[in-house]
């Protein structure tokens, strides 16, 4: 009755194991029909592929014995896949060099090799991959504050544990039924802590994902309007607390709507790319860069005044008068309109209503000009008056 029992116990670990690898292959699947799959995916992919393999060879194993032990092989492939694919989740490209000769060289060595040693050399083979994963899981772990990479860790240390504690039941009790039965059981938990550990991981990173494209414009990739109050949020209290002025230029394109009609929406992309590299190599490295509207930027210079806006709406205004921008051999002469503001109470609203009217004001003067405007009369000026 108790052998039964046992059987039982056997089988339904066996059982769970599979369908949770089945329903991983699925949940794998959808991923990778994403327009942005997670990173590792493949390398995952073929992890589980090859784990999910590794214990139907271990079911076999136990009803038609063969000479050669599959399972070991198996599960060594698949060790390696799993060190393979946090290294590259991790973004560590080296590791490929040194596991992939390690993980071919043991493989070759089954064939060589007797039973005994064989099941050794799996244990040292296994446990250095493991290990390699619990690293590579735990540093992402440790860098993205990921809960997912952590499960991973957790996985790799527990399976490295048991590793040298069966290395140790070989080399000092002589007790390989044992030594067998505790990899067995250690890898079935540790492989469901890697299936928990990848769906977390890669849900965190869908989440932070989703966080970043709602703060980021995806064709400029700079801050939209909700990213740019987001990062100003301190910044600008910080300065209405400490009286300190912060500066803003908004930047239109003349004409934009006629160069889309005229060209085309793709080269109005390209128009709007070109301005963006342009707008934050102009700018400090404190600045902030944002579109705040379809083709209109919006730059915050936190603790400058006022002339500090006007110069770097000139060299901007200068920049695109001596670079015009050339697509498909066609010459594309490109100009905006700059309002320039500053205030002591740095609220991001009263930059904006005074950079607005400063841009009207360079809208009404002709374009392709700049404008500023002050706590005191409006000042207009346009490139003759400002040098």
């Amino acid at each position: 009755m108790q052998d039964i029992f046992a059987d039982n116990l056997v089988y339904a670990h066996y059982g769970l194991i599979l369908a949770l690898s089945c329903g991983q292959l699925l949940v794998l699947y959808a991923l990778s029909n994403s327009n942005q799959p997670p990173a590792g995916l493949g390398l995952f992919t073929v992890y589980f592929m090859t784990t999910l393999l590794a214990w139907f060879a271990v079911s076999l194993n136990q009803v038609i014995p063969v000479g050669l032990d599959i399972p070991a092989v198996a599960a060594i492939i698949s060790a390696c896949f799993l060190a393979l694919a946090t290294s590259q989740r991790a973004g560590v490209a080296r590791a490929h060099y040194l596991l992939g000769p390690v993980c071919l060289g043991t493989i070759l060595a089954v064939f060589l090799l007797p039973p005994d040693t064989l099941f050794q050399l799996y244990l040292a083979t296994a446990a250095l991959f493991w290990a390699v994963a619990a690293a590579l899981g735990g540093w992402r772990g440790w860098r993205g504050r990921n809960i997912g990479d952590s499960l991973i860790a957790l996985a790799g240390l527990l399976m490295t544990a048991a590793m040298l504690l069966c290395w140790y039941l070989l080399a000092q009790e002589r007790q390989p039924a044992i030594a067998q039965s505790l990899v067995y059981a250690v890898h079935g938990a540790a492989h469901a802590l890697v299936i928990i550990g990848f769906l977390a991981s890669t849900l965190q990173d869908q989440q932070h994902q989703l966080s970043h494209l709602s703060t980021v414009d995806p064709l400029t990739r700079l801050l939209n309007r909700r990213g740019l109050e987001s990062a100003l949020n301190v910044t600008l209290a910080n300065a209405r607390r400490h009286g300190e002025f912060t500066a803003a230029v908004m930047v239109d394109i003349d004409h934009f709507a006629e160069l889309n009609r005229h060209f085309g929406e793709d080269t109005g992309d390209r128009i709007l790319q070109y301005m963006a590299r342009g707008l934050e190599q102009e700018c400090r490295s404190g600045d902030v860069v944002a579109r705040y509207e379809r083709d209109v930027f919006l730059i915050i210079l936190p603790n400058s005044g006022l002339e500090a806006a006007r110069n770097l709406a000139e060299r901007i205004r200068s920049r695109l008068g001596n670079e015009p921008l050339i697509i498909e051999q066609q010459l594309i002469n490109v100009t905006a309109s700059l309002g320039a503001a500053a205030s002591g109470d740095a609220g991001l609203d009263v930059l904006y209503r005074d950079t607005t009217r400063a841009l009207q004001l360079a809208k009404r003067g002709g374009r392709n000009r700049v404008a500023a405007v002050e706590h005191r009369p409006l000042h207009l000026s346009n490139a003759a008056t400002l040098r």
